[in-house]
């Protein structure tokens, strides 16, 4: 069972129940039916906490299962990567079928339909590792969607005035004031990403296929660093079709205007301010700045009107590597738009990005591909999505400009 989709559809329902409670107790309607939403909702909750801990306990009892049994048939990367190179060659190792059928939805096959499943710790420590390793993704909100799935639904609070209420539309009242008070309910939303195909090809010797120590070192880091810049990328700047969603796509984005007669090309200490302004101030101490490396030169050299400088290394100026701007971390990357472009700078809280993956992964591999200089090209296919967990810009009480996690700098051409 995947237990991750249960949870979400049951605590869908539970919403949805809850939505219906307070409808019938604006009507004024508090008799038998009321009563039955509010048995249905326990009843809900009750499922929800019941499947929860049968999810947990199912964890545990895989890793166990795993431990005694050593249910590892390969014990490393490169040793299935050798045993899908020979196969290819007609020698097909028995434990390539073993690992396609503990991954659902897999077959005793090989080949151009899918290719041969990678034992799942090896496909796992793929995208863990690209998480771990790279400063954008190490910072993004993760899920790992369970075998039998290939979405994930959850709700969310649609709101977009955070003036007078909270969580689309919770508030509290002073009693003393007089107000008339009415009831107070909250907006979801439903969220459904789908995974989407990430692919990376490489391409080996014969001879170097043979050495399963090299294969190991050589595939994983390969793959691991092609999927982070790839991922990363995507979190900037996708699209959102057949991809994640992107940063600089997504409604939530505040675009800041640059100042009248800015020099194409340039960052001011009054650009860098009104981003600042722009920010969720109870959620800066996790922003970070996303910037071009064309862009370093100009924030190293940002003055306050008193002299003081805007930008200084975590540690002093003997600390420059880890640099900060307004006391938040600089992530350079050339991931981000050109300097002058809209997108070359950037203020995010990275934790309102979700980003979601599949634990297993594809190998796939073609025998006739460079033929002629004994060459084999295997293709990894990892299963990926992300999106914004916030869809609009917010308002906030006494101002008219709007705030959001995602905020930028505009074109200065």
């Amino acid at each position: 069972m995947d237990y991750f989709t249960k949870i979400s559809e049951l605590n869908a329902k539970k919403a949805g129940l809850i939505e219906k409670a307070n409808a019938l107790i604006d009507k004024g309607e508090l008799g038998g039916e009321l009563e039955d939403v509010k048995n249905e909702i326990k009843s809900t909750q009750g499922e929800i906490e019941k499947v929860s801990e049968i999810a947990a306990l199912s964890e545990k009892t895989a890793k166990k299962t795993e431990n005694k049994q050593g249910s590892r048939p390969f014990s490393t990367l490169g040793e299935q990567l050798t045993a899908i190179r020979n196969a290819a060659k007609g020698q097909v190792d028995e434990r390539l079928y073993a690992v396609n059928n503990d991954a659902k939805g897999a077959n005793r096959q090989k080949g151009a339909d899918g290719g041969y499943a990678l034992q799942e710790d090896f496909a796992a420590s793929i995208l863990e590792s690209a998480a771990s390793s790279g400063e954008i993704l190490s910072r993004v909100t993760s899920y790992t969607v369970g075998e039998g799935s290939s979405s994930v639904r959850w709700l969310r609070v649609d709101e977009d005035d955070i003036s007078s209420s909270v969580c689309g539309g919770v508030r509290m009242y002073w009693a003393a004031e007089g107000y008339g008070v009415g009831a107070s309910k909250p907006k979801f939303a439903e969220t459904k990403l789908d995974l989407e195909k990430m692919m990376g090809y490489a391409y080996a010797t014969d001879e170097l296929l043979s050495d399963s120590v090299f294969m190991s070192s050589f595939f994983g880091r390969s793959f691991t660093l092609a999927a982070k810049r790839l991922l990363e990328d995507s979190i900037i700047s996708g699209d959102g079709v057949g991809k994640p969603l992107g940063i600089l796509s997504s409604p939530a984005l505040v675009t800041v205007s640059k100042e009248s007669e800015q020099s194409s090309g340039t960052i001011t200490t009054e650009n860098i301010l009104k981003m600042w302004q722009r920010s969720l101030y109870d959620s800066r101490k996790r922003t970070v700045w996303l910037a071009h490396p064309d862009t370093e030169e100009q924030l190293q050299k940002l003055k306050f009107t008193d002299g003081s400088s805007l930008w200084l290394p975590e540690g002093g100026l003997a600390d420059s590597p880890n640099q900060r701007i307004l006391g938040r971390p600089v992530i350079y990357t050339d991931n981000c738009s050109s300097l002058g472009s809209a997108g070359d700078i950037i203020l995010a809280n990275l934790e309102d990005y979700t980003v979601i993956k599949k634990g297993t992964a594809r190998q796939d591999w073609s025998m006739h591909v460079e033929f002629l200089t004994d060459q084999m090209c295997f293709r990894m296919i990892l299963r990926v999505n992300g999106a914004p967990m916030v869809n609009k810009p917010l308002k906030i009480k006494n101002s008219t400009l709007t705030r959001s996690p995602f905020v930028t700098l505009a074109k200065r051409a």
